[in-house]
């Protein structure tokens, strides 16, 4: 049986330690404060431990009952959890029947840093678990315990694919131990979906969730008296049982929460209908995308850090004189400044095979920037999508009048009980603290990381970083050393993809145009000799198996050929590496190229570049990986801004709704 272990303090003397010198009321408030908070956070993880052990010493005792002895200690428990509530002994009792079902279903039983994640979801936490250390398995402590409990449980992960992975793994237990369990994909029916939510535990993504939440509340616009309706659905009201899809938002356990909410806490969730589109409105865009062409960056034009475009003066004057033979719309600038700008928008923002791809069909497909997966069903609003498609030379779709709309930062806060897990967060836990209202815990590892960092280098040009990969490749994949090399865009794995090729050098590309093939791929990332080209479809959530014979070449070499919007989707992908103990290698090939550097850079920078590359020579490791950091935090700084002004405009437009009268 294993026991969590505290660490021993750090031994003394070792070092010559700067004495504290308490001279004034504030430094007697600071030191003060400080054992505050540690004796607080030191009471509470004694508490954990010991609520671990007795977890750990019950689960124990019960190892040698029967079947039929432990089907009524878990009809006790059940029923102790319905009178009781959830505390500290019905949890002890729910736990340890369930990690032994567990053991007996699955062959696993829960270790103890598995149940402090269950304990910390049940507390309303986000739980930093290490990747690789078994999330899916500890989150099912809290599932069941809430579930048994009689509370409605949403398991919410980032796409369709880990909901049905995670879902079908697990059912198995959940079964077990008398739940029911259901699996929300984009494919579902309304009925099916309705089903599927009145189970016990149900998987679902985010996206398809907080879809059908809008789909009730359009059912619910114009309607009674909320209290009528809250009766009507405790008693069962056949009227709305039938045209409901939720039972409400009770317990939620997010997967990826870092993810959820806050890479994608910006995406507005909007449920809409066809607008009318003829001739006019098309021949409006295109001379919008005429306009556009006209323009060039730098002088009529210049490109923010937040995506969006700015007209200069001279791109004023240029607007004015191209549209003065032009009538209707064109006449007045509150019409014509958004036309134009969301044209240069279209053209010079958005990219193909890095924002969007063109699938076989010739339709435009949105591709998730945190996941690297296509986004069926989704559309850019005010033009922008048919603006895209006239750039890419596709059949045009008609625009989408919007119904209903929400985002993930107002969607997730109205959860009675909220909870995650991810293997990054410490970077945005003051963020998770101050939106959701949530702290988080970081969980010990089981096993000492065996991951290294072997290489951190930084060049030129685009060029060099290519043959530099390839030439790593080349070198590892001899030995059998699996690799994985990890780019943030189609057109970026396809270029690695090329390289590769033309050196004769057999690889795996796994991108948007494959997501039906990811599964398999990703079966095989972890054989002896295998070389994988990925966007961030390979990063959250994907366990690459090692096999025996690629254990003991090395382990897994994750590659970061460029660095994403946040240092924790990067940690994530050197995360599929040297998971449970296992060995592995981790490593930055970067470029002054890179995406990230044209995007984020300032003149000096731009001009230290053309310095070094006119007299031909080489940045110091050093000073290329500072500006390559240093241009990541500024994007950082900038996103989290956005999410602020985000969270302030949704406050404004609710105070102004509920003073209008309107309905929420």
């Amino acid at each position: 049986m294993s026991k969590f272990i505290q660490k021993a303090p750090i031994l003394t003397g070792l070092r010559n330690e700067k004495v504290w010198e308490i001279s004034n009321w504030l430094d007697v408030f600071i030191v003060r404060a400080r054992e505050y908070l540690a004796d607080i956070f030191n009471r509470l993880a004694r508490g954990d431990q010991r609520l671990v052990n007795a977890i750990l010493a019950r689960s124990a005792s019960i190892e040698s009952v029967s079947d039929a002895e432990l089907e009524q200690l878990l009809n006790c428990s059940r029923d102790r959890l319905k009178i009781e509530g959830i505390n500290r002994s019905t949890i002890v009792e729910s736990f340890a029947v369930v990690r032994e079902v567990s053991g007996r279903v699955l062959s696993m039983r829960h270790h103890h840093t598995q149940i402090r994640v269950s304990i910390s979801l049940l507390r309303g936490c986000i739980a930093e678990m290490a990747t690789g250390e078994g999330k899916t398995l500890a989150a099912t402590l809290a599932c069941a315990t809430a579930g048994l409990a009689g509370i409605p449980v949403h398991v919410v992960t980032i796409n369709d694919y880990l909901a049905q992975r995670d879902g079908e793994e697990m059912t198995p237990l959940y079964q077990a131990l008398g739940l029911s369990v259901g699996i929300i994909t984009h494919d579902a029916e309304l009925a099916e979906r309705r089903q599927t939510y009145a189970c016990d535990i149900c998987f679902c993504s985010n996206k398809e969730l907080t879809f059908d939440f809008l789909k009730d509340r359009l059912v619910l616009d114009g309607s009674e008296n909320p209290r009528v309706l809250q009766a009507a659905l405790l008693t069962k009201d056949s009227q709305w049982a039938e045209k409901l899809l939720l039972r409400g938002l009770h317990f939620a356990i997010v997967d990826e929460a870092d993810s959820v909410l806050i890479d994608e806490a910006r995406t507005p969730l909007i449920i809409s209908g066809e607008e009318t589109f003829g001739q006019r409105e098309e021949a409006l865009l295109r001379q919008a995308m005429d306009i556009a062409a006209e323009y060039q960056k730098g002088i009529h034009f210049e490109e923010n850090e937040d995506t969006s475009i700015h007209i200069t003066p001279s791109g004023e004057r240029l607007l004015i004189k191209l549209t003065e033979d032009l009538d209707g719309l064109w006449k007045s600038s509150f019409y014509r400044d958004p036309l134009v700008r969301q044209a240069l928008i279209a053209m010079h923002v958005y990219h193909l095979d890095r924002d969007y791809i063109v699938d076989q069909e010739g339709l435009v497909q949105i591709v998730d920037p945190y996941t690297g997966r296509v986004m069926p069903g989704r559309s850019w609003g005010q033009g922008l999508q048919q603006m895209i498609e006239m750039k890419e030379s596709c059949d045009l779709t008609k625009p989408r009048e919007t119904n209903a709309e929400i985002s993930y930062q107002n969607f997730f806060r109205k959860y009675h009980h909220l909870s995650g897990m991810t293997g990054t967060v410490t970077e945005v836990a003051r963020e998770i603290l101050d939106v959701y209202r949530m702290r988080s815990e970081t969980i010990p590892l089981l096993k000492v990381s065996q991951r290294k960092t072997m290489l951190r280098e930084v060049y030129q040009t685009e060029a060099q970083k290519l043959d530099r990969i390839a030439g790593i490749v080349a070198e590892q994949s001899g030995v059998g050393q699996p690799i994985l090399i990890g780019t943030n865009s189609v057109s970026s794995s396809e270029a690695i993809s090329e390289v590769l090729t033309a050196q004769g050098l057999e690889h795996t590309v796994l991108n948007a145009r494959q997501d039906e093939d990811e599964a398999g791929i990703v079966a095989l990332a972890g054989e002896l000799g295998a070389v994988t080209v990925a966007t961030s479809m390979a990063g959250r959530g994907t366990d690459i198996k090692l096999s025996e014979a690629a254990r003991e070449a090395g382990g897994l070499h994750v590659i970061v050929t460029e660095l994403q919007d946040a240092r924790r989707i990067d940690r994530q992908l050197a995360g599929r590496s040297a998971r449970q103990g296992d060995p592995g290698m981790a490593s930055e090939i970067l470029s002054m190229e890179d995406r990230l550097i044209k995007k984020m850079s300032g003149p000096i920078i731009r001009n230290l570049s053309v310095l070094f590359a006119t007299t031909k020579l080489s940045m110091p490791g050093w000073l290329g990986m500072l500006i390559q950091k240093n241009c990541q935090k500024r994007i950082e700084k900038s996103h989290y801004g956005q999410r602020l002004q985000l969270i302030k405009s949704d406050g404004q437009r609710q105070q102004t709704m509920a003073f209008a009268g309107e309905k929420k």
